[in-house]
């Protein structure tokens, strides 16, 4: 689905925006703008209201950071979805994928149930 984001000297440098009902965040780096999903690897939050310095994102609720220009966690090799955008005369359009049909909350717990790995969750977090 292919969503306005608006004029690219409007979109912030500092502050991850989100777009797309909240699937996506954008933010700008110079002329280029950037979007990935909104959602940090560390333990899904969101990372709307996240901020960019020196070209870093980092994650609003526990402080993971990213390498804004890739997406790329700092300290690791997972990476956010990135979402492609094109830009037309100035006003920036992101290629957000379409949301996927709602699951129960029995069939959500299941899955995660099933994948969930313990040592795993506790390793990462230690990171």
């Amino acid at each position: 689905m292919r969503v306005a984001i608006g004029r690219v000297a409007d979109i912030s440098e500092s502050t991850c925006v989100p777009a797309g009902d909240d699937r996506a965040i954008v933010f700008r780096i110079g002329d280029e703008v950037r979007a990935y999903r909104n959602r940090c690897v560390h333990q899904d939050s969101a990372l709307a209201g996240g901020w960019i310095r020196d070209g870093v994102l980092s994650c609003p609720l526990h402080f993971w950071r990213y390498r804004a220009d890739d997406g790329r966690h700092i300290g690791t090799t997972m990476t956010l979805e990135q979402y492609p955008v094109e830009v037309i005369d100035g006003e920036a359009f992101v290629e957000v994928p379409d949301p996927p049909p709602p699951k129960s909350l029995r069939q959500q717990l299941l899955e995660r149930a099933s994948n969930y790995d313990r040592d795993e969750a506790f390793r990462r977090d230690q990171v």
